[in-house]
């Protein structure tokens, strides 16, 4: 019998794989680009676990997985650490605890609230469009097509913010 995608999947990729998926909950899967650069942002390395790496090994094209992208693909997408270890990565779960305080600590330095007003919406894009409009050879056409770009991400985030709401309120 052909090995199926589940069969091939290692059981910590199984495990991601259905919290990136947030299977039997009504959340919305998280994809492979956010949560890749979720993890650069946060661990300040962009290279640490890219979105080929993930997918490949999400499709069970690659087995192997370090103990350090593990901990961090775990801590992406919401993996308790003792479910980790349950399959057997004990390294890698206790790196995903140590990650956990690490992320808790820097956000409790982080201001309790952002004051994120219309006004401040608007300076930020237009901050980020001066930038646009100093590079070298950069068309009204492009410009505008990034403005769009912004605001429609914008808008984005504002709908997956609802969306976890009301998620929420069902519960």
């Amino acid at each position: 019998m052909p090995a199926t995608r589940q069969t091939r999947l290692s059981p910590e990729m199984a495990l991601i794989t259905r919290y990136r998926k947030r299977e039997g909950t009504p959340e919305p899967e998280i994809g492979f680009k956010p949560a890749a650069r979720k993890i650069a942002v946060a661990s300040g390395d962009r290279h640490l676990v890219a979105e080929q790496y993930w997918r490949r090994r999400e499709h069970g094209e690659v087995q192997r997985v370090d103990d350090t992208p593990l901990a961090w693909m775990a801590w992406a997408v919401d993996v308790p650490p003792d479910e980790l270890a349950a399959t057997g990565r004990t390294e890698a779960a206790d790196l995903l605890r140590q990650i956990i305080a690490d992320q808790d600590a820097k956000a409790a330095q982080a201001p309790d609230r952002l004051e994120l007003s219309e006004e401040l919406l608007q300076q930020l894009v237009r901050q980020r469009m001066e930038k646009v409009r100093r590079l070298h050879g950069i068309t009204e056409e492009d410009c505008e097509r990034i403005e769009k770009f912004f605001r429609q991400r914008i808008q984005q985030a504002f709908d997956d913010t609802e969306v976890r709401i009301e998620a929420l309120t069902r519960r």
